[in-house]
């Protein structure tokens, strides 16, 4: 009997349930979320890979790095009326690997004069063991 009951407690043990990956993926964008509804474009860009490699894709524009694109939000969104409230809305989250994934959804800002929205598709990668951005392509 004991022996069985400690077989049981192996098995339990060597599968516990672990964090759903997509799970700590979405928690990323809610923190970006609630970092931009903060006015923090500081805490905002933690979602983001810090280093020059990270690639944003708007418009007809690439843009690299991660100080570059902290220093573009803060011209574009120099103000809490410029930032809005941010809302995401991820409509899928396609898990690559252990390590990727490709994110699709959807983006929102409510402000006093207009309302852009659009959608995105983001490749997250997890990277010194954090999930982080590593590329984003973001249109109207």
């Amino acid at each position: 009997m004991v022996k069985n009951g400690l077989i049981a407690l192996l098995l339990i043990a060597a599968f516990q349930v672990q964090a759903v990956p997509t799970d700590d993926i979405a928690q990323v964008l809610s923190e970006q979320q609630d970092a931009w509804n903060r006015g923090d474009l500081d805490a905002y860009m933690q979602g983001y890979w810090h280093d020059e490699k990270v690639r944003f894709v708007s418009g007809k524009k690439f843009r690299y790095g991660w100080e570059e694109t902290l220093a573009a939000y803060k011209k574009n969104y120099p103000n809490k009326d410029a930032l809005g409230v941010l809302s995401f809305s991820i409509n899928e989250t396609k898990m690559l690997s252990n390590y990727a994934a490709i994110v699709v959804g959807r983006w929102e800002l409510k402000r006093v004069k207009d309302n852009p929205n659009g959608v995105f598709t983001l490749l997250v990668e997890k990277v010194d063991d954090k999930w982080v951005i590593t590329h984003d392509h973001t249109s109207d």
